[in-house]
């Protein structure tokens, strides 16, 4: 029988509190809940899977904002409290606004351009989803919209009409999208040093 690791209890907080390591923790327990799920158990774990994809995406797009406005010269609108701070629509128009600044301010190689545009189709397919169902970021959280009676997924009269999530497609989705959040700003970096380097 395999021995299970014990666990280290005490951790240190502040040594956590920067966007890049908020975020890819989340992203980490995504995958590995993925990686671990079996039979059935999507069934029991479904609203807290997806809230914790959802909140994975918002908190790559502010970690990416914070730092691509860094060499945009484009002030990125970030919000941090109401409803507009968790949308992620906005989140990722904001995001393309960065990224095609940068595109432009740096020459960026088309090739470059393709494969953000290939990645960006995708990320742009699962935030509408996340979008449809949870533009505020309370429907994987709680059963009722923010007004505490309203209800986030209303039963239909026909069951076939309800809200539904693919999970296998949610899955596949994200795998081809999530990419996009973590290795753009490592590209614009390359690319800003390839143009420097160039002295274009």
């Amino acid at each position: 029988m395999k021995r299970k690791a014990e666990l280290n209890y005490q951790i240190d907080l502040p040594s956590k509190g920067e966007w890049y390591r908020y975020f890819l923790e989340y992203k980490y327990l995504v995958d590995l809940t993925f990686e671990r799920l079996q039979g059935g158990e999507i069934t029991v774990i479904s609203l807290p899977l997806a809230f914790l994809i959802r909140h994975t995406l918002e908190l790559g797009y502010k970690t990416n904002l914070l730092e691509l406005e860094k060499v945009s010269d484009i002030k990125a609108n970030v919000k941090y409290r109401e409803k507009g701070a968790h949308k992620i629509d906005d989140l990722h128009k904001e995001f393309e606004i960065q990224v095609e600044a940068i595109f432009k301010k740096y020459s960026v190689d088309r090739k470059v351009k393709k494969q953000f545009i290939k990645h960006n189709d995708n990320l742009t397919l699962l935030k509408r989803q996340f979008h449809k169902f949870d533009e505020y970021s309370y429907s994987f959280r709680y059963p009722v919209k923010n007004d505490g009676i309203t209800p986030n997924f209303e039963a239909k009269s026909d069951f076939k009409m309800n809200d539904k999530l693919n999970f296998k497609e949610l899955k596949e989705l994200y795998d081809k999208s999530i990419i996009l959040l973590v290795y753009t700003t490592d590209v614009v970096n390359e690319e800003i040093n390839n143009w420097l380097q160039h002295g274009v």
